[in-house]
């Protein structure tokens, strides 16, 4: 009798602290970023076109090509093999900056106004453009519920872009209205099943580059912030909701040769780290010849539960 009571003794204590074990691993579990899928899909519409896709993609930053271009790139340093394609619809919306792909090979891309506004009128920095996959053809997708329009003081609108592969939804950031002391852009979640419609908006944020990861098991939208070179972000739900209050992840102040550098993209390699192209940017009309990227890595450590800077990679 004396044996049994001891083994129900014995055996209520391992249950309570095995019990114990496993609840306090999962309150202290660690999971670190998780790198995202990305889905994007060549457009079926490259095939006809004729060039080698295993050294072709697409471009905004063609400085003497307005629009979208198409660039096959030299085989070899010494080459000249180079090509460039345009369909004619991808000059007709003036200059072009942020470009997003989705799993089908549609491009959705956004305006931004380069030296002047003549190709690009302010109530233009508000619209997004997509790019057939099948045709190539080019045409106005959708354009922001903006409060304030772009105006002399602040000629941009829209200025950085993303799509999410598991929701179909795409993320628009825009400082469209804003001004050096006044904040009236926002981050804007977009379905882009059958007729685009907005899901929500993150109000009052002045941001440039956008990303999406998963941290801690939680998705997450990243954006960088105009103003003071922080990057920041908020739960993205599969609803497309933005859930809670937005939190500050690490910054690109006092950061590389200039120290003032805004993040204009945000991207996430495969072994989870964030990417940042950082730019110079103060509301005013740069020429691109006059803009210096500089990219900034940044890992997340698991333990202590934030992001350490990594490198500028321009000083390696």
């Amino acid at each position: 009798m004396k044996n049994s009571v001891f083994v129900a003794v014995l055996f209520i204590i391992l249950s309570l602290t095995l019990s114990g074990c496993e609840k306090k691993e999962k309150d202290v579990r660690y999971t670190g970023s998780k790198a995202f899928q990305d889905c994007k899909a060549q457009p079926p519409f490259v095939q006809s076109i004729g060039f080698d896709l295993n050294r072709s993609a697409f471009s905004t930053s063609e400085k003497k090509s307005k629009g979208l271009s198409f660039i096959q790139f030299p085989s070899s340093p010494t080459a000249n093999d180079s090509k460039l394609y345009q369909h004619p619809s991808w000059k007709q919306f003036g200059w072009l900056g942020p470009m997003a792909i989705d799993e089908k090979g549609n491009i959705y891309l956004a305006p931004i106004p380069v030296v002047n506004v003549l190709d690009n009128p302010f109530k233009k920095q508000v619209e997004i453009y997509k790019v057939n996959a099948q045709t190539g053809e080019m045409s106005l997708y959708y354009r922001l519920p903006v409060e304030k329009e772009p105006h002399e003081r602040n000629p941009y609108g829209i200025l950085g872009l993303v799509y999410d592969c598991e929701t179909s939804i795409l993320i628009a950031t825009s400082v469209s209205g804003s001004e050096r002391d006044t904040v009236s852009g926002g981050i804007y979640s977009i379905s882009t099943k059958g007729t685009p419609a907005l899901l929500d908006k993150l109000e009052q944020v002045d941001a440039m580059g956008v990303g999406v990861n998963y941290l801690n098991e939680e998705k997450r939208i990243f954006w960088g912030d105009v103003r003071n070179g922080d990057i920041l972000s908020v739960e993205f739900t599969k609803e497309g909701k933005f859930e809670g209050n937005p939190r500050k992840e690490c910054t690109l102040a006092d950061l590389g040769q200039r120290g003032d550098d805004k993040p204009r993209k945000i991207r996430f390699n495969k072994d989870g780290d964030m990417v940042v192209m950082g730019v110079e940017f103060n509301f005013n009309l740069i020429a691109p010849t006059e803009k210096q990227e500089t990219p900034y890595s940044f890992r997340y450590d698991i333990f202590e539960r934030k992001w350490s800077f990594i490198a500028d990679k321009s000083f390696l």
